[in-house]
């Protein structure tokens, strides 16, 4: 049941990842850097947040 949890988590860390790189795609063509900068801090994000859980799953530890 744990595993599924995470895993949960994992594509919903997946998704929020995919919307960031819409809002990079989006801040881009409006050439607004600001909102760039945001979108890219939340791309670090995620992809911090989808190794730890990786390594959760790999360890086989709960979360």
């Amino acid at each position: 049941m744990k595993k599924a949890r995470t895993l949960v988590t994992l594509i919903g860390t997946l998704l929020a990842g995919r919307t960031a790189l819409a809002r990079i795609r989006q801040a881009r063509e409006d050439h607004d850097r600001l909102e760039l900068l945001d979108a890219a801090l939340n791309i670090a994000v995620v992809l911090t947040g989808t190794l730890v859980i990786v390594r959760r799953l790999r360890r086989g530890e709960e979360g």
